[in-house]
């Protein structure tokens, strides 16, 4: 009953919102494009933090010429330093969302959603962003739309502790004491330096999410970007280029 009723009402209000939506950036479009070339044209690179343990890292480089984009928990490693921008996901605990005083701006789902849409859209790229899939994905497709030619990352190299992968096995739990009880054993520690660190990615399976990696990076030539792992980690999932320093 589901499949065949609720799923193709919540498809149906989805296009209407991505076309009501959409609206406005057409109305704007022109105004899109000349602060994306702003953009563009800097020297301004983007910092990309998740909330793996590789986050941490960002103390070992000069960030002089580089924004900083942290998403969900990985903004407590920055402390009192006030980063660019911050992103959540639409699940994220409302109680865990940090203070307007720890960044300048806060990614709204219009922009990381709508407008990321819309601009694929009227620039007529032949494929439609991978938004919804994972906030990860979310913040490169804004990203890419904002004119970030370079964009580093730290914390995403989805190198989840099998033991947690084994127990997780495509559930989907955000509750904090119901997570606790299924990651309370021995060799459960988390994969991240915050929060509980579930895997949940992998709810879309190894193989889809490594294809979702390869199908971003081919999206990124589009916008004239390039996706680069700063992380000194080994392991994961994480198919994109490795470099040592910010350029």
């Amino acid at each position: 009953m589901k499949k065949h009723l609720y799923n193709p009402i919540r498809d149906l209000i989805k296009m209407i919102k991505e076309h009501i939506f959409g609206l406005n950036t057409f109305f704007k479009f022109k105004k899109l494009k000349e602060t994306r070339l702003k953009v563009y044209q800097s020297n301004k690179s983007l910092l990309l933090v998740g909330s793996g343990k590789s986050a941490l890292e960002y103390k070992n480089h000069d960030l002089r010429n580089t924004h900083i984009l942290t998403v969900n928990n990985s903004i407590k490693a920055f402390g009192d330093i006030i980063v660019d921008y911050y992103m959540c996901a639409t699940d994220f605990p409302q109680k865990e969302i940090p203070s307007k005083s720890k960044f300048k701006k806060r990614i709204s789902k219009y922009e990381y959603r709508y407008q990321t849409l819309a601009f694929a859209k009227y620039k007529k790229f032949p494929f439609r962003p991978l938004i919804g899939k994972t906030i990860f994905l979310d913040c490169l497709n804004w990203a890419f739309t904002k004119g970030y030619k370079k964009i580093y990352l730290l914390g995403f190299d989805h190198d989840y502790n099998p033991n947690r992968v084994k127990k997780w096995d495509g559930k989907y739990i955000t509750n904090k004491e119901k997570l606790e009880k299924v990651f309370n054993g021995k060799n459960d520690e988390p994969d991240t330096f915050y929060g509980h660190g579930t895997p949940d990615p992998l709810r879309l399976g190894e193989e889809n999410l490594q294809n979702y990696f390869y199908l971003i990076e081919s999206h990124a030539k589009f916008y004239g970007s390039e996706i680069l792992n700063l992380s000194i980690e080994k392991r994961g999932l994480s198919t994109f280029k490795k470099v040592k320093k910010i350029n």
